[in-house]
């Protein structure tokens, strides 16, 4: 499904693309304690994504739509806009972690590309509680996920607020595939007008 050097391939790409943006979290799927100042992000857009990497837009229309959809009882289709439907989020040392937030999209797909075992950091921290609305209070009640390359993970988490928790090495980076999955009821037309503002550098 994948090629042989895919996770070579997109650690280059990773080097070659990514963009830095700091978030300033207001968007409607934020959900950082009031005050929270900006926070870093990086990632490589979807649309120069599909440029580099045109297996991989291929594999998520395809065969990974295909995967999700054993686990949706709705018909499941992929975003119509290259920007948002597959891009790389990055991570870079101990000074970064990925927004406290929602999804507004009914399934989200994450290939994982770099391996974080236990005490490495990384973990993607998904709250049990809707209505957590900051990391303290995700961390007081949930579930945790180790990343492991090469591990497809399907999730809604419309109404599950998470993040990704901080690496513990300053030398160290995460790289995941994430990708945008729609359903009739919760359609791409419903995506948040602000998301785009919100994620990606202009």
């Amino acid at each position: 499904m994948l090629p042989e050097k895919w996770r070579e391939e997109l650690l280059t790409i990773a080097d070659a693309y990514a963009q830095e943006k700091m978030l300033v979290p207001t968007s409607l799927t934020s959900r950082e304690a009031e005050g929270t100042p900006p926070i870093k992000s990086v990632t490589v857009p979807g649309n120069i994504l599909a440029e580099q990497a045109p297996w991989l837009l291929s594999t998520y229309h395809g065969p990974f739509r295909d995967l999700g959809q054993r686990v949706s009882h709705e018909r499941l289709s992929t975003a119509r806009d290259d920007l948002y439907g597959a891009v790389l989020n990055i991570q870079y040392g101990t000074d970064m972690r990925y927004e406290c937030h929602v999804d507004s999209n009914p399934l989200q797909g994450l290939l994982y590309v770099t391996d974080h075992p236990q005490g490495d950091g990384g973990e993607l921290v998904v709250g049990h509680d809707p209505a957590a609305h900051s990391v303290p209070e995700v961390d007081a009640d949930c579930s945790v996920i180790h990343p492991v390359a090469g591990h497809l993970l399907f999730f809604d988490a419309r109404q599950h607020p998470h993040y990704v928790r901080a690496l513990t090495r300053p030398d160290a980076r995460r790289v995941v595939v994430a990708m945008n999955f729609y359903t009739p009821t919760s359609p791409e037309t419903q995506r948040p007008t602000d998301l785009n503002d919100h994620l990606f550098a202009t």
